[in-house]
């Protein structure tokens, strides 16, 4: 059975991490969810037009945002862009920016759930 964004939120959202970049935290939400039984696949195209997003688990596609410089409507167009792909059924989108709290909990009609990161990791 494929993993939910509740799932996928929930493991990522209960788990202890440090990290100092976002490669550094999107390998940390690989390994909890590894550890979890949940497995995860970095740096995953999603076709021409659409890109690359952080991390698929099974039809969830991840996006990771240490202190971006992003603005809430860039990353809601980027996961606009991502819901576009036949092999995203819900996103999630693990940020330490505030940001990025107006960010919809549904963009291009798939669900999107939001993780909340402290700023600092380490």
């Amino acid at each position: 059975m494929d993993p939910t964004s509740l799932h996928v939120a929930e493991t990522i959202g209960v788990t202890p991490m440090t990290w100092r970049t976002e490669y550094d935290l999107q390998l940390e939400i690989e390994r909890a969810l590894t550890a979890a039984g949940i497995p995860a696949t970095r740096e995953v195209h999603l076709g021409e037009g659409i890109g690359r997003i952080d991390l698929m688990a099974g039809r969830v596609g991840i996006e990771v945002k240490v202190g971006s410089t992003s603005t809430w409507a860039d990353v809601t167009r980027q996961l606009g862009r991502y819901a576009w792909s036949d092999d995203i059924d819900e996103l999630v989108l693990v940020t330490t920016t505030a940001k990025h709290r107006q960010v919809p909990g549904k963009v291009a009609g798939v669900p999107v759930r939001r993780v909340f990161l402290l700023e600092a990791g380490l």
